[in-house]
């Protein structure tokens, strides 16, 4: 068990127990109770009273402990762009910046490239995996998106899906494959096909007819990547992807809460009319995750980062500079949402989405064992991994 910002916990094998703390399990808080952990997993919630004698005890007085942050869309952090460096140590490095600040397990996201960064990227992240456990799997964001809807991602390399990129797309040794395509860019049959291989489909950067993403989702997508971005805002005549994204009862959507991708009132809609379906991402890119972020090339262009966000020339954003942990506290502080349900915007749901929800994004027995621990005014006291 690794420790960061707090005592470490360096053997696994030794019955731990956190104390002192209230503990929030994913579904409820619990006060007067220990985390007691064993092997990287949490093996029961206690009364202070039943500690094991032989535990190891740790003391969190005052302070919330909370499950882990799942984060499904990292371009980059800690000044390192996935798609610039596409190697095993770069994933490596990022990974470990989104772990200083509370998230513990993460998707890597490659987005619009050329064929072999796409490649490259899949087999570096395969390769991190057998050294970081904190990567769950990839992110593939395009190339396979809508032109009109394209945002930052290069026009030129924009394309549909064909026969090898279909023989690539298979997940492997566990790993999660998260594939946000336009589905007017790819075919009903295609999207079935990725889907009965165990690729994760979501929807984005479209501007397909409510008809198309029907479609779609008959066909196997799950999803809509970072709602409102890429896909239009709500309409009058109820058109837009995103009026569809709402509507869609079964289907999950992904939210950048920085408070310059969706506006608050924005946001406060999407809770409403999707309640319990809506999770946080970061969208990091390279600045995110440091306390020196520092401007990046994306493409052939320079993206500053200015008052926290990241644009590029034509002042258009370009990802974010932030990490799951100011989402958290933005939708606490800005959007007004009850602190245990952004905690599981940040943490349970999007285990659901990823279909990894029996393991990660609780604290229950069985689980594995990442701890985050909180000041009640959302200060990061400690992350156990």
């Amino acid at each position: 068990m690794q420790a960061t910002n707090g005592k470490a916990l360096s053997h696994t094998n030794i019955l731990t127990a956190l104390c002192d703390a209230t503990i929030f399990t994913g579904d409820t808080w619990v006060e007067g109770h220990a985390l007691l952990i064993k092997d990287g997993k949490i093996l029961d919630i206690v009364t202070n009273s039943k500690i094991p004698a032989d535990a190891a005890s740790t003391h969190y007085p005052g302070l919330l402990l909370v499950p882990g942050f799942i984060d499904a869309q990292v371009n980059g952090g800690g000044n390192i762009q996935l798609n610039n460096t596409p190697t095993a140590e770069a994933c490596q490095a990022i990974a470990k910046a989104h772990g200083h600040y509370g998230t513990t397990r993460l998707l890597l996201t490659c987005i619009t490239d050329r064929p072999e960064v796409t490649m490259q990227a899949l087999a570096a992240t395969r390769l991190a995996r057998q050294t970081c456990p904190s990567i769950l799997g990839i992110h593939l964001e395009g190339p396979h998106l809508g032109l009109e809807r394209r945002g930052v991602h290069k026009a030129d390399y924009i394309r549909p899906l064909s026969a090898e990129d279909l023989r690539l797309y298979k997940p492997e040794s566990g790993e999660i494959m998260l594939i946000t395509l336009a589905p007017e860019n790819v075919s009903q049959e295609t999207i079935h096909l990725l889907h009965k291989q165990g690729a994760i489909i979501s929807l984005g950067h479209t501007n397909a007819l409510p008809e198309q993403i029907h479609v779609a989702i008959e066909a196997g997508a799950t999803g809509f990547t970072h709602l409102f971005n890429g896909m239009g805002k709500p309409s009058e005549g109820g058109a837009t992807p995103a009026d569809t994204a709402l509507k869609e009862p079964g289907s999950w959507c992904s939210m950048i809460m920085d408070g310059f991708h969706v506006p608050t009132e924005m946001a406060k809609l999407a809770l409403k009319a999707k309640p319990g379906k809506i999770f946080l991402v970061s969208d990091a890119m390279a600045p995110a995750a440091t306390d020196d972020p520092q401007s990046f090339g994306l493409y052939d262009e320079k993206i500053d980062v200015a008052n926290g966000r990241c644009v590029n020339h034509e002042g258009k954003l370009a990802g974010s500079a932030i990490t799951l942990l100011d989402a958290v506290r933005h939708c606490v502080n800005v959007v007004g949402v009850p602190l245990e349900e952004t905690l599981r915007m940040a943490s349970t749901y999007p285990t659901e989405f990823l279909g990894v929800s029996d393991r990660f994004g609780k604290l229950l027995p069985g689980y594995v064992a990442d701890v985050l621990a909180f000041s009640p005014e959302l200060e990061l006291k400690s992350v156990l991994i």
